[in-house]
């Protein structure tokens, strides 16, 4: 058999369950990314660093200042990407990571209050510190709509995601999202415990004044300072009675 009719294996593996999993897992951890825009002038690629969080669903968010480089070029071309993954210990690129595909667009507070007011919350409860520039008037809410990802999980492992892979359901993130904020502010007042038992226990994370930022359909995701980690639900919740049974079923797993 010549070398032109032998068949070449493609790089990218079949999307499976796990990956998928993976995939969001990577996603919902990140506190901030690199980020590539197309520089106005030039139409070369600009790559900055970010912060971020995502909505219920899955989709990045930014508080970016109209002052910054790559907010000038996102309002003159949408299309970004954003590299989520930390490098950690040895080779960077032993690790997991996952380039996220889309357009970024501010999110305007006029036409879409509850939505921006939302966002902007969510923003706050996993960068507390972003509260000292919240206020500025130059600061606003962009969004990512996610068209793709390209995630490599670790040598011979890579993937091609699509939307519908990436994203959780509509209808229950949008039913959900109104209570959020209620059912992280109600944990992180009236059962710190229990969220310690989530982070140290089920978690496997070091002791530490662990808190609750963030709620979705899947699971919350846990923060200490620079620190973030995430509990999965066993079963979909897209109500606050949904969430509520899980997070008690969850506190009385013994360790």
């Amino acid at each position: 058999m010549t070398e032109e009719n032998q068949t070449k294996k493609s790089p990218i593996l079949e999307t499976s369950s796990d990956a998928i999993t993976q995939a969001r897992e990577l996603m919902r951890l990140a506190r901030h990314g690199s980020i590539s825009v197309l520089e106005p002038e030039t139409g070369y690629p600009f790559v900055s660093r970010t912060n971020c969080v995502l909505t219920m669903q899955g989709e990045p968010v930014f508080l970016m200042s109209d002052l910054s480089a790559h907010t000038k070029a996102i309002k003159k071309d949408t299309r970004t990407a954003l590299l989520l993954g930390e490098p950690g210990k040895g080779d960077p690129l032993a690790h997991p990571r996952i380039t996220v595909i889309g357009q970024t667009e501010r999110v305007d507070k006029e036409k879409n209050p509850e939505l921006e007011t939302h966002l902007r919350t969510r923003y706050i409860n996993r960068h507390p510190k972003a509260e000292l520039y919240n206020s500025l008037p130059d600061f606003f809410i962009y969004k990512m709509k996610v068209e793709r990802a390209s995630m490599n999980a670790g040598f011979g492992k890579a993937y091609e995601l699509t939307r519908e892979e990436l994203l959780l359901d509509e209808t229950a993130a949008n039913e959900l999202a109104p209570v959020e904020n209620r059912i992280v502010t109600h944990m992180n007042e009236d059962h710190l415990d229990a969220i310690q038992h989530y982070a140290e226990n089920l978690c496997g994370k070091e002791p530490a004044k662990w808190t609750i930022s963030a709620c979705d359909p899947e699971g919350v995701d846990l923060i200490v300072g620079d620190k973030t980690a995430r509990l999965r639900f066993d079963t979909l919740c897209a109500t606050a009675t949904d969430v509520r049974n899980e997070l008690v079923r969850l506190a009385q797993i013994k360790h």
